[in-house]
């Protein structure tokens, strides 16, 4: 897993905008995992409801602005799905996450640290700025590096019906 982590936080290589699908089955699972909000509540992430998560770190150029995708997506709908961050970076701490959050103004998002890359590897990332969504059942419906709040959506959209 340390490997796994050492390309995402140098080299941001594997996904493409134009390829954004890696080899393999995307790591569907049902298995959960839980988010916290700065707020303080807490989430099980995949859930009930479709799941839209960011793979991140801090320190990533164009994981806020994808974060901020994130949240203007959920805020159209908030109820269409789950939302969160995952950071990769075992590093960077809560504070550090909610510093990102509150920065790309992101706070409704819960989040979650990936210390070891067991959900990095359990979903297929092999790029920061990632965004998968997974559906209820735990399958991965849609893989992109940082799309905009409108794919976000449209993607969303193919989900929920």
């Amino acid at each position: 897993m340390i490997s796994v982590l050492a390309v995402l936080l140098t080299a941001c290589g594997g996904l493409t905008k134009d390829n954004p699908s890696p080899a393999g089955d995307g790591g569907a699972s049902t298995a959960g995992f839980t988010a916290r909000t700065i707020a303080g509540s807490s989430i099980t992430l995949p859930g009930e409801r479709p799941s839209v998560l960011l793979f991140f770190s801090v320190e990533c150029g164009g994981c806020g602005p994808t974060a901020n995708a994130l949240a203007q997506a959920r805020a159209q709908d908030p109820k269409a799905a789950d939302f969160g961050v995952i950071d990769v970076a075992a590093y960077e701490t809560s504070k550090d996450i909610e510093g990102f959050l509150k920065d790309y103004d992101a706070t409704a998002l819960a989040y979650a640290s990936d210390p070891d890359g067991t959900l990095t590897a359990r979903y297929g990332v092999t790029q920061l700025s990632t965004v998968v969504i997974v559906d209820p059942d735990g399958k991965v419906v849609f893989r992109g590096v940082e799309p905009n709040a409108e794919k976000i959506r449209a993607e969303l959209d193919k989900v929920t019906g």
